[in-house]
């Protein structure tokens, strides 16, 4: 990822030989950045400075290194909050982080491409849309936890996800979670009590646009 964005850099500049070798040099700097392991706001704000911090950072998420990559997963989240714009361009290489073998990096992905929603411009959201609803759906509680969690950002992103959005949600009441074969005790009041705290959201933030009319 790091080379393929280099490569589509260089060739915009006048002097490619030169450009690659500086930023290669940009590279390296970016790297032992990341290995003194400050707080995700610093290097939100490099993200914002150095064009190759955010592929730099994708590569680490997509690494097999469950701690490298849940490092990075959780400094793309911060990014994804401050200035989703200049991740949205890796939005199909974010989609990879689902196929994650680690099931909590790959129910986490969600995290990060939900808050992309309110600057898709191309309707990415087209390609994970149907795992998504999966994932809503999941008997598995965790997975169905962040999802639910991140309806919010679709429901208000894509409008025209807001009806099926709800209808999912109202039903969640017969919601059943399973670990193994075993179904986990009260499944229905968990998953309700998720809904609700959606359906609150909702209200809530409907509730401030009205009296800011």
């Amino acid at each position: 990822i790091v080379l393929y964005f280099l490569e589509i850099y260089c060739l915009k500049t006048q002097n490619n030989q030169r450009s690659f070798g500086m930023m290669l040099m940009k590279i390296e700097q970016i790297f032992r950045e990341f290995e003194r392991g400050l707080e995700n706001e610093y290097y939100v704000e490099l993200a914002k400075e150095e064009v190759m911090t955010v592929p730099a950072l994708v590569e680490i998420f997509l690494d097999d290194d469950y701690a490298n990559s849940l490092w990075a997963q959780q400094v793309l989240e911060s990014i994804s909050k401050e200035n989703p714009k200049i991740l949205y361009p890796f939005f199909e290489y974010i989609v990879k982080g689902l196929d994650n073998k680690n099931s909590f990096l790959a129910w986490n992905t969600w995290k990060i491409l939900a808050k992309l929603l309110s600057v898709d411009s191309d309707n990415k959201f087209e390609l994970v849309k149907e795992r998504f609803y999966n994932a809503l759906l999941s008997h598995n509680l965790p997975e169905f936890s962040i999802a639910c969690d991140c309806a919010v950002f679709v429901f208000y992103s894509k409008p025209n996800e807001q009806k099926k959005l709800l209808d999912i949600i109202k039903k969640s009441a017969e919601h059943k979670f399973y670990l193994g074969d075993a179904e986990l005790k009260n499944s229905s009041e968990l998953a309700e009590g998720k809904a609700q705290i959606f359906l609150e959201r909702i209200m809530s933030d409907s509730a401030e646009n009205n009296n800011l009319l």
